[in-house]
Order: structure tokens, then C-alpha cells, then sequence
């Protein structure tokens, strides 16, 4: 069995249906945190559960109950994504709560885990543990140098991975994911925003002047490469996931535009000092599990997304 943690969100409902999809049975836990509607949620469950290989428990891992549960079943695997998100979202005003569920809960995972027999745990990161850094693209081999607080909670995440896998013998995995796009997007980022505007003609804002360019990485594409690393006993150590090539979000904008036949209304305003000026993963590890012909052609992805989003909130019937 494997578990997954915040399975009803973005990646976590994609891979549980993936998972589901290939055969493996599958412990989904989510605490439902509420940084956006639980129907949406909800929804991106909706092909998960009924299926007789998926348990979901609304649960939340800091539970001391977690380590019982997990005790009685054979898991093979933890796939570790459950987090708060978001980097414009934590502050030094409210970046207790991001101690206590980016970092206090991965180490209560990682306790509740030793001893147990459980031999592989994939943790997500993010590419904001590397900052602004002067390597491009930005290497696994350098250096992380987070400018934000989110990116210090998720490289504080990692640092408890490494210290209880070589303690603990546990495979620990650390996947870096660069920015990732497709169907079950939370609303709060950018494409969902940028998608949801134009169709509705509403004002989209741009922090800066759209010069800011990303690493995209379409979310099942990224599915599949946990899949991977779940099936063969590999140890990875530390992994980018992103695309291997950056877009600029007035790029970005301008084929969301051709995708969906309507102008968007921009406003732009002033820049986030946390947030970084451009990202660019190095793929050479990826690539070895996913090549480059293999993953989704930003079109393709975005296309997609559209789709998702007009049935999400009733543009078209599905």
C-alpha cells in the first residue's frame, strides 16, 4: 500500500488516481486545510473514492493516531506532499503556522515511520530552496539558498528527511518541483488565475512587468515520475522536477490567449521582493526516468487546464 499525504489536493488527487490507475492500493490523508473551498477538493477526489483500493482519512499527520494507523498495514511507500503552500502566503506574521505544518509535521511523519519497517518515503520540496541563485540552470549539486520563508520551511523539510534517513535507513527521496501546472491547479496560482479571468473578462494582476520568467512542469508528467521511482528501487537522493526550459508570464499569457480565443485585461503592479526573477531546472536526473519527447508540450498541458477549469465552474457541461 502506498500513502499519500494531502491526497485531495493539486498533485496529490492526480497521483492517487494514477496510483488507483496502475493497480496499487491507496491511503490518502488530508486535513482538508482550508486555504481554498473543500468542494473543489471534494471534486478532484471524485474518480478516488468508491474505488475499493482507496482509503482516505480526513486526518491531520500532526495526529499522535497517525503512527497506529499506519502500523497495521503493509506500506511499501509515503509519498510526503501534504504542506501549506505558497510563497506570497507566509510571512514573518504568520510563519508559525508554516513551522508547524511544513516542518513540525514532516518530523512527526518521519518519527511515527522509524522503526517501522517502511523502507521509501518521497518528499516534495520546491525550487524556492535555491532562490536567486547565480548557477543556471539551477543544479541539484548547488547550493540552496532560499529568499523566502516558504522555501526556508521546505529546505528545513528536507534537512529532516536527510537526518532520519541516514539514521533510520529509511530511502529518502527529496523531489524539488518547479512550477507545476495542469488539471486540480489550487486556485491561488497564477495559471488558474490568469485561465479563470480571462474566461470570466476579468482584470488579471501581474506582480512586476511579466518579465519574470519559470520552469513549468505539467503535473502528470510529474505523476508519472513518482510512479517510476516507486516501482524500481533506485535511491535518487535529491531530484529537480521541472521542464528544463523557462517561459516569461507575459509568454505565458499570450498562449493562454490563442488557447482560449480572448484578451486578457492586465494591470500590472508592483513586484514581491520574495519571489524569485527567474527559475530553470537542470533535468539530467528527470530526464533519465521521463525524457524530454516523453513529457507534455506546454500547449498540450494549458489546453488541458482550460478544459478543467471551464467544468470546474460551469463554462461548459462536461
Amino acid at each position: 500500500m502506498i500513502i499519500v499525504t494531502g491526497a485531495a489536493g493539486f498533485i496529490g488527487s492526480i497521483l492517487c488516481e494514477q496510483l488507483l490507475n496502475t493497480g496499487h492500493q491507496v491511503l490518502g490523508i488530508d486535513s482538508y486545510y482550508n486555504n481554498y473551498p473543500k468542494w473543489i477538493k471534494n471534486y478532484h477526489l471524485r474518480n478516488c473514492t468508491g474505488n475499493p483500493n482507496f482509503i482516505f482519512l480526513e486526518n491531520n499527520i500532526l495526529d499522535p493516531n497517525i503512527s497506529k494507523l499506519i502500523e497495521g498495514l503493509n506500506i511499501t511507500c509515503i509519498v510526503h506532499l501534504a504542506d501549506i503552500p505558497g510563497v506570497t502566503a507566509c510571512s514573518e506574521v504568520n510563519f508559525d503556522e508554516y513551522i508547524t505544518y511544513n516542518i513540525t509535521a514532516t518530523q512527526r511523519l518521519l518519527e511515527s515511520i522509524k522503526n517501522k519497517g517502511i523502507k521509501k518515503l518521497i518528499y516534495a520540496s520546491s525550487s524556492t530552496v535555491y532562490g536567486n541563485g547565480k548557477h543556471i540552470p539551477m543544479a541539484e549539486v548547488h547550493n540552496a539558498k532560499p529568499i523566502s520563508l516558504y522555501g526556508v520551511s521546505k529546505l528545513m523539510g528536507e534537512t529532516l528527511c536527510h537526518y532520519y534517513g541516514s539514521s533510520y535507513n529509511i530511502d529518502v527521496d527529496i523531489l524539488r518541483f518547479f512550477t507545476v501546472y495542469g488539471p486540480h491547479q489550487r486556485p491561488d496560482m497564477a495559471f488558474h488565475k490568469f485561465i479563470k479571468n480571462i474566461l470570466m473578462n476579468e482584470e488579471i494582476k501581474i506582480y512586476g512587468d511579466g518579465t519574470q520568467s519559470r520552469d513549468f512542469i505539467y503535473v502528470k508528467d510529474i505523476c508519472e515520475v513518482i510512479l517510476m521511482m516507486i516501482k524500481y528501487d533506485k535511491k535518487y537522493d535529491i531530484m529537480n522536477l521541472g521542464g528544463g526550459f523557462s517561459l516569461s508570464v507575459n509568454d505565458s499569457i499570450e498562449i493562454i490567449e490563442e488557447l482560449t480565443n480572448k484578451k486578457a485585461k492586465i494591470a500590472y503592479i508592483d513586484p514581491i521582493n520574495e519571489e524569485q526573477i527567474f527559475t530553470h531546472a537542470s533535468v539530467e536526473k528527470m530526464d533519465e526516468i521521463i525524457p524530454v519527447e516523453r513529457k507534455t508540450d506546454i500547449y498540450k498541458g494549458l489546453k488541458e487546464q482550460i478544459n478543467y477549469i471551464k467544468f470546474l465552474y460551469g463554462f461548459i457541461e462536461k
